[in-house]
């Protein structure tokens, strides 16, 4: 593996460990909920991108004949990642803007009072 290859390699790895602590579930005031939450997610997107890898690397090496060198195999698992824990990073912002706009939107049964026993 060439210098330029052992760099950009170590970017993608840098940039797909970025982007997992972007995505940390935080629940206010319970650290264990937080790990547990966080946890659950990587694993779920992480074994989304292992098994994107998995389906192209053994269609790539039934194309070429011959097995994949591993810093090649690792660079399809980087990209499937990134692209995933963008998605997902997306999701989370949209559906939480959407969450709060519901929220502005509606207003609170408990702010409108009426005193029906009132005489006028």
């Amino acid at each position: 593996m060439k210098t330029k290859e052992k760099i950009s390699l170590s970017l993608l790895i840098l940039f797909y460990c970025l982007l997992i602590l972007l995505n940390i579930r935080y629940v206010q005031g319970d650290m264990l909920q937080t790990i547990i939450a966080t946890s659950m997610n990587i694993l779920t997107l992480a074994s989304v991108a292992v098994a994107f890898t998995l389906i192209v690397v053994s269609v790539m090496q039934k194309i070429v004949g011959q097995r994949l060198p591993w810093d090649r195999v690792l660079r399809f698992y980087l990209l499937f990642g990134i692209l995933i824990w963008i998605f997902a990073i997306m999701y989370t912002y949209f559906e939480q803007v959407e969450r709060e706009k519901l929220q502005v939107e509606q207003p609170s049964i408990a702010l409108v009072h009426y005193d029906l026993h009132q005489s006028s």
